[in-house]
């Protein structure tokens, strides 16, 4: 496990998100990854940098594979702490609230219809993600200090972040999506040859995904205008998605 990380002064709702996600990782410590905005905000902290873009919901991925009642389990740890689910018409509950507190709740796609069928807390099926298994293959556990706060959050390797940045682009139903290509270029400015060197290779999918959405912030460089050396960092990423 790595050195404490310390989370800087978040707002209001973003640090609600974190003391919840911290309750959570005390009850369920595994079987589960933080993804999301707020693993962007993670890996920056962790690295010194202050190019995470605002964000205040929490977005977690849980191991179905692994740990075939984990949805259950996890629903179940959020509706003691007193969360409840904002579930959608189409009987989806993958948004948990309490008072400014926002935690989403998602799953590996093509896991099968026993596991996209299991029923939250609530009773609502949970809502499937792509790419979802790789950055669940690639988690690891970080010390992380929040307000004087310190937990164990489960959280992708910087490779694992980019696969679940690269993959979560290919939503074509998000309106905001080009949000994920910003995320992705912020996270391979932190890129140190001792994140591709100490990790598993790229997979054929896992460079896909990335060559894809490379591809696709070369072409919308407005997405990751905010980025010092954005353009450097696509060349680095690119050379990364040859050569691993």
């Amino acid at each position: 496990m790595s050195d404490v990380v310390i989370m800087p002064a978040m707002s209001a709702a973003q640090s609600a998100g974190w003391q919840t996600l911290m309750d959570l990782a005390e009850r369920r410590p595994e079987g589960w990854a933080l993804v999301g905005g707020q693993m962007v905000h993670l890996w920056c902290a962790q690295r010194g940098s202050d190019l995470a873009r605002p964000t205040d919901d929490i977005d977690t991925v849980l191991d179905v594979r692994a740990r075939p009642h984990i949805y259950p389990e996890v629903t179940a740890a959020l509706k003691d702490m007193g969360l409840v689910a904002q579930t959608t018409p189409e009987g989806i509950d993958h948004r948990w609230v309490k008072g400014a507190a926002e935690i989403d709740v998602l799953v590996p796609r093509h896991l099968g219809a026993r596991a996209a069928n299991r029923r939250s807390a609530f009773g609502g099926r949970a809502l499937e993600t792509p790419g979802a298994q790789k950055v669940l293959n690639r988690t690891e556990t970080v010390l992380v200090d929040v307000e004087g706060r310190v937990g164990s959050i489960p959280r992708p390797t910087l490779l694992g972040s980019l696969v679940a940045k690269a993959a979560a682009y290919t939503v074509v139903l998000d309106r905001n999506r080009n949000r994920h290509l910003g995320d992705l270029v912020v996270l391979g400015s932190l890129l140190v040859p001792n994140d591709v060197r100490d990790h598993p290779a790229l997979d054929r999918r896992e460079r896909r995904l990335l060559s894809n959405a490379i591809g696709a912030a070369r072409a919308d460089p407005a997405s990751w205008g905010y980025v010092p050396s954005g353009a450097q960092t696509l060349d680095r990423m690119s050379i990364l998605v040859t050569r691993t």
